[in-house]
């Protein structure tokens, strides 16, 4: 190391005295998988960590067959769990590795052909250090096969952690056993626990949000299927929402791995690979750490969440090389001072985390009890005040009629059309519902009744024709609108108005021109006249049920 560890702690004893944490805030804690237990155990007591995780190989203790464990393969974590013991901080131990006579495969990431085989060592191990380890994780990633070289599912993991929960709880009922310590927040392997029968056999779930090159900031999330995705880091919702679904809401979530890599180079893994970055700035790892936490303040069902990792793995830049703390050289990154300030002095509590705040949304049309039976007009408008618009939906009886995406990245728009498909619903009560939805999926919807009558059944009603003409000259604007003169309900007049334009000629008016407006809607058009004179217009409606037929008869113009 180009720095010494004496150095380093010289820098991190200049910080401000230890203060409680903000209330509700999840713990802070650390990995530590290539740090000395005195290594450990001065910077987690320097920076204020309360939580601390260890790796347990069970392929290198119990190597030749059960109960006959390798001397010396535990002096490293008993010294580890001792200090913590000794400093009031919490151990998380995670137990993977199968021995081959366990599993008759030379590759230790090959899961125990016996459950049980793996059950006596957890056992044994939670015998050792009863009442000195906080919390159990019953294999790591089980829930893709980058540790879990079999079948990968929730109904091959599920009889490990049976028989493994099973086991420590006989020898430190205390402990928590935890499941599922999962890629992500993997809800749906949660979910595939429950219905292998695994409900009643953990006591709480550990995720790790340190996914293969996760860049984003941990207040921006997408959605899968309408629910939170499983890579965001605020997924934890969705893992809470699975565990309440069971009547599970009081288990806690651990985070037993949370980072953000701070490599320069490209992702190399996954579904990303080659397409993006692997990391972030050493800025950015700094502050995400800190959002990180101030988000947790929203949760108070997380526990606790422990950075990954203290150190550097590796000497070359690489992502799974670049998520510590303190880098390969010795030297901390800014990402320690902010790991400390936030074990020290709380994480912050002001500013939003997420936007789950939907749209305010209001309906224009439809009213409540619009009778119709042709067409209908259907209108609406939206706001956002948090993000942006992506869509408005119109929906009949939950079928789509048409979608407005010309409002994404807008955060105020309009929508509105006139539905000619109306008319081929069957007559009654229709329900329209208008959706406006985020750019993070968040959606509300509004609903309104209306109905489909046939006009034969209904009363017949007087109908109102305005006009008015405008212009000089031959060149004259017409505009007009035909409606009802009382009705209980918006149902408008269907059919056809029809225009004549008729030139005074002796004692008789002849028609010159002629033309037709939809009566469904207000109208307009241009007409230009064949010669001066005297003209008038005269508009006319044929009448359509209910409405009856109507004249109107404009005054004489004289065009010079």
């Amino acid at each position: 190391m180009v720095r010494s560890i004496t150095a380093l702690l010289l820098v991190l004893a200049a910080c401000v005295a230890a203060m409680p944490s903000s209330a509700g805030a999840a713990q802070t804690g650390l990995n530590a998988t290539n740090s000395s237990a005195a290594d450990l155990d001065a910077l987690a007591r320097q920076t204020g960590a309360t939580w601390e995780r260890q790796f347990v190989r069970w392929d290198a203790i119990e190597t030749t067959g059960p109960g006959r464990w390798t001397a010396g393969s535990l002096t490293h974590l008993d010294r580890v769990v001792a200090d913590a013991h000794a400093a009031g901080r919490k151990v998380v131990i995670g137990v993977l590795g199968t021995p081959q006579w366990a599993s008759g495969s030379t590759d230790a990431l090959v899961p125990p052909t016996d459950p049980t085989t793996y059950a006596n060592f957890v056992g044994a191990l939670a015998a050792r250090y009863r009442g000195r380890v906080a919390a159990w994780e019953i294999w790591n990633e089980p829930d893709a096969s980058e540790f879990w070289h079999r079948t990968v599912g929730a109904a091959a993991y599920a009889p490990l952690l049976i028989a493994a929960h099973r086991a420590i709880e006989a020898q430190d009922p205390a402990a928590l056993v935890l499941a599922a310590p999962s890629t992500g927040n993997d809800y749906p392997f949660l979910e595939g626990l429950y219905a292998a029968g695994a409900g009643a056999d953990f006591d709480g779930v550990a995720v790790h949000t340190d996914t293969a090159c996760g860049i984003t900031s941990p207040d921006v999330y997408y959605r899968e299927g309408g629910r939170v995705g499983r890579f965001s880091f605020l997924g934890l919702r969705e893992v809470h929402a699975t565990l309440a679904a069971h009547g599970h809401g009081d288990r806690p979530i651990i985070i037993t791995e949370l980072g953000w890599s701070a490599t320069s180079t490209v992702c190399a893994r996954g579904v990303w690979a080659g397409t993006k970055a692997a990391g972030v700035t050493e800025a950015n790892q700094a502050a995400f750490l800190r959002l990180a936490y101030r988000c947790l303040m929203d949760y108070p069902y997380v526990k606790a969440a422990l950075w990954f990792n203290l150190r550097d793995n590796g000497a070359a830049d690489t992502e799974l090389h670049r998520y510590g703390l303190i880098r390969w050289d010795g030297t901390p990154r800014p990402s320690l001072d902010a790991f400390t300030d936030v074990s020290r002095n709380g994480a912050a509590t002001a500013g939003a985390c997420g936007d789950f705040t939907a749209p305010s949304l209001k309906v224009a049309a439809p009213l409540s009890g619009a009778l119709y039976d042709r067409t209908l007009a259907i209108g609406a408008s939206a706001v956002d005040a948090h993000s942006t618009l992506s869509r408005i939906t119109f929906y009949a009886n939950g079928t789509r009629i048409r979608s407005f995406t010309g409002t994404a990245a807008r955060q105020t728009a309009v929508a509105q059309m006139t539905w000619f498909g109306a008319r081929n619903l069957p007559y009654g009560n229709v329900t329209i519902t208008i959706e406006a939805v985020d750019a993070y999926g968040n959606a509300r919807r509004q609903s309104v009744q209306v109905q489909r009558v046939d006009p034969a059944t209904l009363p017949t009603q007087a109908t109102r024709m305005s006009l008015r003409v405008s212009g000089r000259g031959l060149t004259r604007t017409v505009r007009g609108r035909l409606g009802a003169h009382a009705t209980a309900a918006a149902f408008t007049p269907q059919g056809r108005v029809r225009l004549s334009w008729q030139r005074r000629s002796g004692a008789r008016w002849v028609t010159r021109h002629r033309a037709s407006r939809s009566a469904t809607r207000a109208f307009s058009y241009r007409q230009n006249l064949a010669a001066r004179g005297r003209w008038r217009l005269v508009a006319t409606y044929a009448g359509a049920a209910p409405f009856r037929p109507a004249r109107r008869v404009l005054s004489t113009i004289t065009v010079r």
